[in-house]
């Protein structure tokens, strides 16, 4: 995807399976010290974790090897593009995603530093770390080349961690993922006494939906890459991309920010109030890939709608979706597990239920039928 990665070969072989990093230093906004400053341009007021300047962020991004392409802002968090995938930064949380050869776990270290340094936020609520299996493994640098080594660097860096593998040891879509327990409930409990978890007062609600796609249509594949006969690259060619694909149409009430690379790839970071969704697309043929993730709530589409327009317009020949969730009552279970129940065109192959201590998480894995156009 990036224009500068190491691992661009004569090939054009490129690893588009992100790892994806989270780092909670509380369940919402209010939950975190009153510390807080202006931004410049009569933007609104800023606290948290978006206290931290510009060049901190880059200088902790050089420890993961990427670099930001664009920043955009709303009232509630920060959405960088970077050249590998992309970063939100809210008041009380990180959200980290790259791909490539990028690595992400070593820059956890410096993450903790920066939040204590510079926002006061000493101690971490909770830690999810996630992927997909890497085609090229053997391309990877650290602790990344293998998902034991993982596990073992965060059980080291971090406390009252778990590991999971789910989906087919064997099979090319399956998913890793590492969390811990919340760390320090009664500083929290004190905190949310005089800030409530959210505007309406009801109980913490977070929901992720990842969709993971390979072996993309040829069709889908020419509409990532770069014609000079159709513009500039860049943000504009970005924009282009959004209304070619129809990309724009998934959330047409967000702010999109996006970026089509050279000669090929693109990004996007889209913002709903205090809400997101990214996409990301290797197009390269002999390993294309497309990452769709979010957490807007349901209410804006349930998860059914989300994965019927997102696979509409790639096209995979297999994809996979995770949908991890907080826990309700036993009905919303069973939605759950029926919003990846049938998918026009495919066949399940597989669908698990994972019930972690606050979470519910539903994989399912896909694959086009021979006769389906």
């Amino acid at each position: 995807m990036s224009e500068n990665n190491s691992f661009y070969t004569s090939e054009r072989i490129f690893e588009g399976a992100e790892k994806l990093l989270e780092i909670w230093f509380g369940p919402t906004s209010g939950s975190i010290p009153d510390i807080s400053s202006e931004f410049d341009n009569n933007r609104p007021l800023r606290n948290g974790l978006r206290l931290v300047e510009r060049d901190v962020w880059d200088e902790m991004l050089d420890i993961v090897k990427c670099h930001v392409l664009n920043v955009v802002h709303n009232d509630y968090f920060d959405a960088y593009l970077l050249s590998e995938s992309s970063m939100f930064i809210y008041p009380h949380k990180i959200i980290l995603k790259t791909c490539g050869t990028t690595t992400l776990l070593i820059a956890i270290h410096r993450l903790l530093e920066i939040a204590s340094e510079y926002c006061q936020l000493n101690k971490v609520w909770r830690v999810f770390y996630s992927r997909k299996s890497f085609v090229f493994p053997e391309a990877q640098l650290g602790p990344h080349k293998d998902w034991n080594e993982e596990v073992k660097f965060l059980d080291q860096l971090l406390d009252n961690g778990a590991a999971y593998t789910v989906g087919k040891s064997n099979g090319d879509h399956c998913w890793f993922l590492w969390l811990n327990s919340p760390q320090n409930d009664i500083l929290l409990t004190e905190l949310e006494s005089a800030h409530p978890l959210d505007e309406t007062g009801s109980d913490f609600q977070d929901i992720t939906i990842e969709i993971l796609m390979t072996e993309l249509s040829s069709e889908t594949l020419n509409k990532f890459y770069h014609n000079p006969s159709e513009g500039e690259s860049g943000t504009q060619g970005g924009a282009r991309i959004d209304r070619k694909t129809g990309l724009c149409d998934i959330y047409p009430e967000a702010q999109l920010d996006s970026y089509l690379y050279e000669p090929c790839g693109y990004s996007a970071n889209g913002l709903l109030r205090d809400n997101y969704f990214n996409i990301h697309v290797t197009p390269e043929r002999n390993c294309s890939y497309a990452s769709f993730e979010t957490n807007i709530p349901v209410g804006h589409g349930t998860i059914a709608d989300v994965i019927h327009k997102v696979i509409a317009i790639f096209k995979p020949e297999k994809f996979s979706v995770t949908v991890f969730k907080t826990r309700e009552d036993n009905d919303n279970k069973k939605l759950l597990v029926v919003s990846v129940d049938d998918i026009n065109g495919y066949s399940r192959k597989d669908r698990i239920l994972y019930e972690f201590e606050d979470y519910d998480l539903i994989f399912a894995q896909f694959e086009r039928e021979k006769n389906f156009a």
